[in-house]
């Protein structure tokens, strides 16, 4: 008999990672259940400009890949392909151009990324407690796990299953690949489940393949020989081509059977003709990226240089090509001040105190240089 409750009771445990959402200025969730997150302000502010408090791409969707979208409608009648091609084929070429039809096979969509979180947490991993890499990361590995009946503890080695966001959103901590790979091997023991978020680390360039999880078959197959470690790769599309609206996600498993495991619980048509029309052609719009990699960074520092200029005393925390910036005020009420002046102004903002209980942090999305000035001068007052 399993020592953890069945799935539709919900955990004492669950009440921690519900109770960071306390104090949230505006929500659409329901917080009693659910584990908040930002991006849900935008649609009550009438003055709105910018969503600062989300980490999308600034440059918004790829036109080709909303015109792709468009097209899809002809389909509206239709089901869409249960296997999800052509558009899973194209993003397994993709992902890995060397050898596209293996990567196929350990490859499946979903529905966002936090379908799949769900579904590898439920189906996919070991039994046992689990842990975080960092206490401020994205927070649908906790939800999942603790919805699940796991325990949150604090040494990853005693656990059986641990979630890595990397680069880690929001502190913008990133560990290059060979740091990774020795992170998870020195820190579990025999018989863990690894999932690492990948999902913010395609910003760090062209070359992001060699930095990646992706480009190492041969060292995930042996920890799983060799161990019985899983080290499961997560992917949510939605921030690079910024299409939170319509759901983007996938997951790299170890071996095709994990992913057959996984197949057998996931809901039918669990994405629609739009996802995956925009998917196919968001894949192939190589100047969009281009533009991406070489805007952000150049954007990123402006906005790092001119807040300087206002608050030296302020800590810029993540690495220079990432879409957001994490920031330490230093002050809890000057945080919290720096979130009303925002939303005030139309260009809402992350404050760090809800749901990473860091009350003197803040962050804040990379954006055109027009919509920086609306935020920066939204801020000036607490500078004076």
């Amino acid at each position: 008999t399993s020592k953890y409750r069945p799935p539709f009771l919900l955990p004492p445990t669950m009440a921690k990672c519900q109770s960071n959402g306390k104090g949230w200025d505006s929500t659409n969730w329901d917080l009693n259940t659910q584990q908040p997150h930002g991006g849900q302000e935008w649609s009550t502010i009438a003055n709105f400009v910018e969503d600062f408090s989300v980490t999308t791409n600034y440059l918004g969707p790829p036109r080709k890949a909303i015109a792709a979208c468009a097209t899809a409608l002809q389909h509206i009648e239709h089901y869409p392909a249960a296997n999800f091609e052509p558009a899973h084929s194209d993003l397994a070429a993709w992902l890995q151009p060397s050898d596209p039809k293996e990567i196929s096979s350990r490859l499946m969509l979903g529905n966002g990324a936090s379908e799949l979180i769900d579904l590898v947490t439920r189906i996919g991993a070991h039994v046992g407690d689990f842990s975080v890499r960092s206490a401020q990361q994205y927070k649908e590995y906790e939800r999942a796990a603790l919805a699940s009946g796991r325990n949150l503890i604090n040494d990853p080695a005693k656990g059986n299953m641990l979630a890595v966001v990397n680069p880690c959103n929001p502190t913008g901590e990133y560990l290059p690949i060979e740091q990774m790979k020795e992170y998870i091997e020195s820190s579990c023991q025999d018989h863990t489940t690894v999932l690492v978020d990948e999902s913010m680390q395609l910003w760090r360039g062209p070359a992001w393949r060699e930095d990646s999880l992706v480009s190492q078959k041969e060292w995930i197959v042996n920890l799983l020989e060799s161990r019985d470690i899983r080290v499961y790769i997560i992917h949510s599309w939605t921030k690079i081509w910024s299409c939170p609206g319509i759901r983007l996600g996938s997951v790299i498993a170890p071996t095709a059977q994990h992913i057959a495991d996984l197949k057998k619980h996931q809901v039918p048509w669990s994405l629609n003709v739009f996802a995956l029309e925009f998917l196919s052609a968001a894949i192939k719009d190589e100047e969009f990226l281009n533009l991406t990699w070489e805007a952000v960074p150049r954007l990123r520092a402006r906005t790092e240089n001119e807040l300087t200029k206002l608050f030296p005393s302020w800590e810029f925390h993540g690495e220079g090509w990432l879409s957001w910036l994490w920031i330490d005020t230093k002050d809890e009420e000057v945080a919290a001040s720096a979130v009303k002046l925002a939303k005030a102004a139309g260009v809402p903002i992350r404050n760090g105190g809800m749901g990473y209980g860091v009350p003197t942090f803040i962050r804040l999305k990379v954006a055109s240089s027009e919509k920086q000035d609306i935020l920066i001068n939204a801020l000036k007052p607490l500078a004076q």
